[in-house]
């Protein structure tokens, strides 16, 4: 009896996460890929939290290119993946995302974008934001955070659109 129990169970909870994979597949499928991300981290002795601040970097980094403009779909591409050759790859290398000596949130990270036609450098982007270690939770202090990757990864985006390679819409 708790065998059949068991196995139901497992048959259900395969059914429940197929149908949720195949809902975002259809829903990413359904727009061609504009632009892959891939996100560097500087190493540290936890693999996982390499891929952890990598992958919250990059959700930051394609968030806030949407609110700047940029229209298509952006891939992130993880470091165990490598990208399509024919689509522009936009690979940041962060090198700092944390408080210093002084109380603030620094953001530094450098960029390039790799396209058919060739590479390019964008540069070193900075952001800093202050930490308020008055709040009285870490979900309402990751604002400092949060902010500081705002202010670097605006300006990514508008040195983006004056290379060219990123047509930002007209804001009405």
């Amino acid at each position: 009896m708790k065998t059949a129990c068991l196995l139901l169970l497992l048959i259900a909870t395969g059914l429940i996460s197929g149908c949720a994979t195949t809902g975002q597949n259809v829903a990413e499928n359904g727009r061609p890929v504009r632009l892959q991300l891939t996100v560097g981290v500087p190493p540290s002795m936890s693999i996982l939290y390499e891929e952890e601040v990598a992958d919250a970097f990059a959700y930051r980094v394609s968030s806030i290119l949407h609110e700047q403009g940029f229209r298509g779909r952006i891939h992130y591409v993880d470091r165990w993946n490598k990208p399509d050759a024919g689509i522009p790859v936009l690979a940041v290398e962060l090198r700092e995302w944390r408080v210093d000596r002084a109380g603030f949130v620094d953001c530094t990270f450098t960029a390039n974008l790799q396209s058919p036609d060739g590479r390019q450098s964008l540069g070193l982007f900075t952001g800093t934001s202050m930490m308020t270690w008055q709040r009285r939770d870490w979900f309402a202090r990751a604002e400092g955070f949060e902010d500081a990757a705002r202010d670097a990864i605006t300006n990514l985006a508008s040195r983006m659109e004056r290379t060219g390679y990123l047509d930002r819409p007209v804001r009405r």
